[in-house]
């Protein structure tokens, strides 16, 4: 399989959903209002939590299926049962904690409505449901992945997004806008992707008879997934919960015009995601030294990539933001969905070192680095609440990131070239001051210049990048012009 086919997939599999946000958002906030719809972000952000419970097995899961990519179908079968077995007891398990620490923690812990909260209560076992629907789903979507049917996964991706979305936004509509008939609608829609999901593991890996547990797999599975398991006990801390922090220290508002901008830009990362995710298996499969040469590779051209998508995101986000909700919106969130920006681009480029620890069998290595890393994200977030609101919350969710990438590209010990990455920094620093807050400006000048520059040094970084725009430039002049 192409990783540059795979990569392609992934990355129309992102934008689809991202289209779909982008009609839907504005529905939601005008429906169901911004109080419930910051509820229901803390809602998912809670039970994203707690898919710690799947123990690692998702990426253990993939990891073994890619390196047993030519063994027999019932040595893969095995393996699979195996994983799903397990992971849906973790998720039954999970399911059980979750239902019993949701009424304290909503209750005590946030700042929302009584009504609201009567409506989160009410729906405490569908909250509970979301647990293994998602343990079962990671087991299916990481043989997928081993399989490199990337086409399959995002195809369901779309389909599921789309249902997510647009069923509870119908039952807000014409039913009702409350959240005991929202969560639901969300719960039911999750496991019809799930369905699709295992039709596809059916089919692709394939599933024949065979052993349907195996205690050596299952050790195999837990050695892997252990660590794993730690950064998934960590990572969600890392990445979410600036919006609990925010909805414990400010209000539901807040989270909103926090969560929102930041749903909005994170969905940049699907660039070096896609680019990740489609590589694990081969860097899996390969030498250390084979894996290395790609990762470099690869990373020359995501920094081409993400430097001028990070740019354009800095420049258009206050604009975006005023014409797609409102000014006060866009005065509210765009710094803070700018600065988000900025860290999103070293998060972007640590996706490489990343995936390449783990698919060398070196989960440990990232898993310390979050342990490392929690106690001062944490800190910093705390007091950048205190003293700049949501501004100060993403500042500490970039220096985060930061840190974070030094040290996987040293312990990854993949080589990036300064000389290419401190101009590309620089450049993004220099978007912060010529953003425009309406069209027709002259920052919108210094701008464009700024947009042409980055996109010229894009083609000066990436060898790929050019030949992709001479073979695009080609065919069009064959196709159109030459005739």
């Amino acid at each position: 399989m192409s990783i540059r086919r795979n990569t392609l997939y992934n990355i129309l599999g992102q934008i689809a959903p991202l289209g779909i946000s982008l009609v839907t958002v504005p529905l939601y906030l005008r429906y169901i209002g911004d109080a419930r719809y910051g509820v229901l972000a803390i809602i998912w952000l809670f039970t994203g939590y707690f898919g710690v419970f799947e123990m690692g097995l998702s990426r253990a899961t993939a990891y073994y299926l890619a390196r047993q990519h030519d063994d027999t179908p019932d040595v893969r079968s095995t393996t699979f049962w195996t994983a799903l077995w397990l992971n849906l007891l973790f998720g039954f398990f999970g399911a059980v904690v979750l239902y019993l620490l949701a009424k304290p923690i909503f209750t005590n812990f946030f700042h929302i409505p009584m009504t609201m909260r009567e409506s989160i209560l009410v729906s405490l076992p569908w909250i509970a449901a979301a647990l293994p629907v998602s343990t079962l789903g990671g087991v299916l979507v990481g043989s997928l992945e081993a399989r490199e049917r990337f086409f399959y996964i995002n195809i369901i991706g779309v389909v599921n997004t789309a249902v997510t979305q647009i069923f509870p936004l119908l039952i807000a509509v014409f039913v009702s806008p409350e959240l005991f008939w929202l969560i639901p609608t969300v719960i039911l829609a999750r496991a019809f992707g799930l369905l699709l999901q295992f039709f596809g593991v059916w089919h692709y890996l394939p599933i024949v008879p065979a052993k349907l547990f195996s205690k050596s797999q299952a050790r195999s599975l837990f050695s892997y997934g252990g660590w794993i398991s730690v950064s998934n006990i960590v990572s969600p801390l890392l990445v979410t919960f600036d919006r609990i922090l925010i909805g414990a220290m400010l209000s539901m508002q807040a989270v909103t015009y926090y969560t929102v901008p930041y749903n909005l830009v994170s969905k940049i990362s699907f660039v070096p995601g896609a680019l990740a995710n489609s590589m694990f298996p081969v860097f899996s499969r390969s030498t250390d030294n084979e894996a290395k040469a790609l990762a470099e590779n690869a990373l020359t051209l995501l920094l081409a990539v993400m430097t001028s998508v990070t740019i354009i995101g800095v420049l258009l986000l206050p604009l975006f933001l005023t014409y797609w909700i409102s000014p006060e919106f866009s005065n509210k969130g765009s710094l803070v969905g700018m600065i988000l920006l900025s860290g999103l681009w070293f998060n972007g480029l640590a996706f490489i070192p990343y995936g390449l620890l783990q698919a060398q069998g070196r989960p440990d290595i990232t898993a310390k680095l979050h342990l490392i890393e929690l106690p001062i994200f944490l800190l910093f977030l705390w007091g950048g609440i205190i003293l700049s609101g949501l501004p100060g919350a993403a500042l500490a969710w970039t220096f985060r990131t930061i840190i974070d990438s030094l040290l996987l590209f040293y312990f990854s010990e993949i080589k990036i070239k300064l000389g290419y990455f401190l101009p590309s920094l620089f450049m993004i620093i220099i978007s912060f001051f010529v953003a425009p807050r309406h069209v027709f400006t002259i920052q919108s000048l210094f701008a464009l210049i700024l947009v042409l520059i980055s996109l010229a040094w894009s083609l000066i970084l990436s060898r790929d990048i050019r030949r992709y725009l001479y073979l695009f430039i080609n065919f069009i002049f064959n196709k159109f012009l030459a005739a």
